[in-house]
């Protein structure tokens, strides 16, 4: 018999149902999932740590070498977990940080379990005759009302009228329509400064434009990899054959190539809409650094420094 005096709690990693259960993230490998539940995890001491940016957002510090032990894995297999979870588009993203570890912010899908497994309006509306239906909106809407009325008395909001004078109320419920000129607008900016490739005066950021040309062309040389682990000698060649069209061809020529070869691997479309949204200038910058990390991948995996 076990009393509570032998008995020790164990600590347990949470790792979201998600990871398994939704058919978007089936295809993560298990190494992915588990590196995913131990950020997710580390996330919970970004206070004590003062993981904070100066906008206030979370975010990771998870050491590679700490990684690999974690894990139990290769490097390699570390760097490919990465970017999986940056390819999913809504889990991870990796922020260099002028020398200093990355860091990763993390997006809690759990949360969007819990939300779909809630009753939405419309489910319910759906469930009912259209009398119980309509009573129900009227309902809501009273204790809307209700609820704004009372934090208006206790002065804890105040609705102010689109072009009444201060203190004047909203009339009949309408929203005012102007937003300020403060909202933030991405239609606004053209393709290079919504990616911080450049600043309002064209300025180019040239280690903005490195950093993700870095992790594209990391992604690329995965996607070749995986494709053809067991053909190294077709690695070698599509490597090659990368350096001869960027060294003798258009930049053009070249990026159809480099477009071509993600496709085929698999990659995120949204690394081959970076790549065009550069301009001249920084194009040559993104294709430099992209074919530099490519060649570095490439030629671990070539020389078995990834083992």
């Amino acid at each position: 018999m076990v009393n509570n005096q032998d008995y020790m709690p164990v600590e347990c990693l949470l790792v979201p149902k998600a990871l398994f259960k939704e058919e978007r993230y089936c295809s993560l490998s298990t190494t992915a999932k588990v590196l995913y539940s131990l950020m997710l995890d580390r996330l919970k001491y970004a206070a004590q740590n003062r993981w904070f940016d100066q906008k206030g957002k979370r975010y990771v510090i998870y050491p590679k070498s700490e990684m690999i032990r974690d894990l139990n894995s290769t490097r390699y297999r570390v760097d490919y977990a990465v970017s999986e979870l940056e390819s999913m588009g809504n889990m991870v993203r990796v922020v260099k940080d002028n020398g200093r570890p990355n860091r990763f912010y993390i997006n809690d899908i759990s949360k969007y379990e819990e939300e779909n497994a809630m009753m939405t309006i419309k489910d319910l509306m759906e469930m009912v005759t259209s009398e119980e239906a309509e009573e129900i909106m009227d309902k809501m809407v009273e204790t809307a009302r209700e609820i704004v009325d009372d934090l208006m008395k206790k002065g804890y909001i105040e609705i102010i009228r689109e072009g009444c004078p201060e203190g004047g109320h909203l009339e009949d419920g309408v929203p005012p329509t102007d937003l300020g000129e403060d909202e933030f607008n991405p239609e606004n900016l053209n393709p290079m400064e919504f990616r911080c490739y450049c600043d309002e005066d064209g300025n180019l950021d040239d280690e903005a434009i490195e950093d993700d040309a870095s992790e594209f062309g990391m992604d690329l040389a995965f996607g070749v990899i995986e494709l053809l682990e067991n053909d190294p000698d077709r690695i070698e060649a599509i490597r090659q054959y990368f350096n001869r069209v960027y060294k003798m061809e258009s930049m053009k020529k070249f990026m159809a190539v480099v477009e071509t070869t993600a496709v085929i691997c698999g990659n995120s479309p949204e690394w081959i809409e970076d790549m065009h949204a550069c301009n001249k200038g920084a194009r040559r910058i993104y294709l430099k650094e992209l074919v530099s990390v490519f060649n570095m991948y490439l030629n671990m995996f070539k020389n078995k420094e990834m083992e």
